[in-house]
């Protein structure tokens, strides 16, 4: 979170479960009175939105892990494992690969997979669904399927984690469509 505030900003918001792979929850640091007017919703529009106190725990615990880490090294390790599904998706019948760097600046990219439809034998769309339904499920992001493409954030999935995705991104990716 240093580098955050690090960065000039006034006031910094994100998301704990997207920025640090904690529990749902957002996460205000900044100026003092800007967080102090983010904190007077609590008793408006924000109310709806309060965390559990689980939730905040494990925010403080993320938070904690994350403050030990070097931003560099974090990132490194982020780079790795957006080369190491980039290198298993050459071998994917059909599909592209597009890289697309954090549109925030949080030093990391996402992938996209563009999906031939005729070549993979299902749509994009089609290919979400098989993996949300999945056993176990991937989630990726639907928002670029009108286009033909599926979107992959990586930060929340462990290194040793990768060659499962992959699997299972392939294993979908060659089924028989529904």
């Amino acid at each position: 979170m240093a580098e955050l505030v690090a960065s000039g900003a006034d006031l910094v918001l994100v998301s704990a479960h997207k920025y640090l792979r904690a529990p749902t929850a957002g996460v205000v640091v900044g100026r003092a009175d800007l967080v102090a007017a983010v904190d007077a919703q609590h008793a408006g529009i924000g109310r709806g939105m309060k965390p559990t106190k689980e939730a905040i725990a494990g925010v403080i615990a993320a938070v904690e892990a994350r403050q030990d880490l070097p931003p560099t090294l974090w990132q490194s390790q982020q780079r790795l494992k957006v080369d190491a599904v980039v290198q298993a998706a050459a071998a994917w019948k059909g599909i592209g690969v597009r890289r697309q760097a954090d549109p925030q600046g949080n030093g990391f990219e996402r992938l996209w997979l563009a999906v031939d439809a005729v070549a993979v034998g299902k749509d994009a769309a089609q290919l979400v669904r098989l993996l949300r339904d999945g056993d176990p499920a991937v989630a990726v992001s639907p928002h670029g399927v009108l286009g033909g493409e599926i979107g992959l954030e990586l930060t929340g999935v462990e290194d040793d984690e990768i060659g499962e995705l992959c699997a299972l991104l392939e294993a979908a990716i060659a089924s028989s469509p529904r």
